[in-house]
């Protein structure tokens, strides 16, 4: 089921990278159709990833700073920012044509790269390595079983001292708009999604269980809650949340 689960992930994450990458990334309704200006783009990974590092600092997170991993990076906002920070970052994505777009775009960052991935776990980086895993508005696009998954191997390569920050959603919020999610599968919420966006291939939204995290942080031992807090990324309807876990 997961393998099923993770080509159709790869299909809609393909035509959504050649079709309008940007707003695929952001999807703002006035960017939609290829309206995103370039560097406009870059500079709100600029902006999200320097207030994150000035946020682990206050924690004394991360020890050092040689590998960031941008999980989901998209065009790779956030994994050219990541690099201004640390002495390499990857950027991973399951969609080559979003690769594409991030090599493009970053062309002038020297020590970023950019990794395809259409596995379910992370088997091009090795345990204990990387000092910061990032991930925001990329998890609640996956299936709920591929997601679990990833997390476990966020929690594999994340390196003594290292820090993870990953958002995700927990489930429609109590909102008129979050009822009619709780009632209306992704198979007809697509059926919307397309006639509202004019596409063949929309992206889902899934869902994490915060008590099959906790179960998960118990699994790996070293590994501790620095945070968790609520968070707005996925947008009206959904309760979002991000979790910052660190390695001792």
């Amino acid at each position: 089921m997961s393998q099923a689960q993770l080509d159709h992930l790869r299909r809609v994450w393909t035509t959504l990278g050649r079709d309008d990458p940007l707003w695929a990334v952001l999807s703002r309704p006035d960017k939609r159709g290829g309206r995103w200006d370039a560097d406009e783009f870059l500079a709100t990974g600029r902006a999200e990833i320097d207030a994150q590092m000035a946020a682990l600092a206050t924690w004394g997170l991360p020890r050092r700073r040689g590998l960031a991993l941008d999980f989901g990076c998209g065009a790779g906002r956030l994994t050219r920012s990541l690099a201004m920070h640390f002495d390499e970052a990857i950027g991973i994505d399951v969609s080559a044509g979003m690769l594409d777009t991030a090599r493009m775009l970053n062309a002038d960052i020297g020590n970023a790269r950019f990794v395809e991935n259409a596995t379910p776990r992370l088997p091009m980086v090795a345990d204990a390595s990387v000092d910061l895993v990032y991930s925001c508005m990329t998890l609640q696009h996956i299936p709920s079983v591929l997601a679990q998954g990833y997390v476990e191997e966020f929690l594999r390569v994340l390196a003594p001292g290292g820090v993870a920050g990953f958002q995700f959603v927990t489930g429609p919020d109590a909102s008129w708009r979050g009822r009619f999610y709780r009632h209306v599968p992704n198979r007809w919420l697509n059926v919307l999604r397309r006639l509202a966006w004019r596409r063949g291939a929309v992206f889902e939204m899934h869902t994490l269980d915060e008590a099959w995290l906790g179960a998960c942080l118990a699994r790996h031992p070293g590994t501790r809650l620095v945070l968790a807090l609520d968070d707005g990324a996925a947008g009206p309807g959904w309760a979002g949340r991000r979790w910052y876990v660190a390695r001792d």
